[in-house]
């Protein structure tokens, strides 16, 4: 359990992260990517293209036509606007978490997120 001065810090610390642009503009982005219909049915049929290919990879049944066609939804979907800017938001946050991971590691003297982690099965 937290002691009330660490909590506190904690608590300041991800509000100042909640506030930054970075996740902000992420957070705009997810929103905008998960909430759009023609982009969200492209996503749907991508998907099930994807398992459809997987079944007819395994049965053997696999053509050309179909690596072209699951391709062509692929392209639709990661060249779309909104994907777009959603994968370049999430990004910057990623990148912004990272270095808030190094500054905490640098004071620490250790990878905070890889102390953080849940353990692997091999240790």
């Amino acid at each position: 359990m937290l002691n009330t001065q660490l909590h506190n810090d904690a608590e300041r610390f991800v509000k100042a992260l909640a506030n930054s642009l970075e996740m902000k503009s992420y957070l705009k982005a997810k929103i905008e990517f998960q909430g759009n219909p023609e982009l969200g049915e492209v996503r749907k049929r991508f998907s099930e293209k994807q398992t459809e290919i997987r079944i007819k990879q395994t049965a053997g049944t696999l053509t050309q036509e179909d690596i072209e066609s699951v391709r062509s939804l692929q392209n639709k979907l990661n060249s779309h606007p909104i994907t777009i800017r959603y994968t370049q938001n999430r990004n910057a946050m990623v990148n912004q978490l990272h270095d808030c991971n190094q500054a905490i590691s640098q004071v620490l003297g250790f990878d905070f997120a890889a102390a953080a982690a849940p353990p692997s099965c091999c240790g």
